[in-house]
């Protein structure tokens, strides 16, 4: 994040938030777990399963697949800012959603798949201002839903407590 902490903030602070570092480590163990079966396959499996060639294969072009889309050039930059425009996560495929559509924020979800929610008022009203294409992305995306939107725990590297705190902040305002 990049700016001063919530308490300290001006009337035109922006805040952007990074893409995680740890989402990228959990998909580098990922793809380290399916070469290491792969070469195990390959060195062990012979005589004790079938097919393992293919097997392998498979394993390792999997573990080079997801390096590729965890340390490609569209996974680093900024996942989410709060600014004066509004709140923008690259994930949503949206526009900024305007503070006077914002309502407040809260975590949610499990503790394993932690998530925060962005309540929104005047929601239909909102969805309408869209242009075509982003209302068409806005419907096939899990994390846009029609009174909220969602935010994953791994998408920036900041805690979502914090986050929400500075959203409510801007909300209130």
């Amino acid at each position: 994040m990049t700016g001063p902490t919530p308490g300290e903030r001006g009337p035109a602070q922006a805040y952007a938030f990074r893409v995680s570092r740890a989402r990228r480590l959990h998909a580098s163990i990922v793809a380290f777990l399916l070469a290491t079966i792969g070469l195990g396959v390959i060195l062990f499996g012979d005589g004790r399963v079938r097919d393992h060639g293919p097997i392998a294969v498979i394993c390792v072009a999997l573990s080079v697949v997801v390096l590729l889309f965890s340390w490609g050039p569209w996974s680093r930059g900024t996942a989410m800012t709060i600014d004066d425009a509004g709140l923008w996560c690259r994930d949503w495929d949206l526009p900024a959603v305007p503070w006077r559509h914002v309502s407040g924020a809260r975590t949610a979800g499990a503790r394993l798949r932690p998530l925060l929610r962005v309540d929104l008022r005047n929601a239909e009203l909102f969805f309408a201002t869209l242009d075509a294409d982003s209302h068409r992305k806005s419907r096939g995306n899990a994390l846009v839903k029609d009174d909220h939107l969602l935010i994953p725990g791994a998408t920036v590297e900041e805690p979502l407590s914090e986050v929400a705190a500075l959203i409510r902040e801007r909300a209130s305002c």
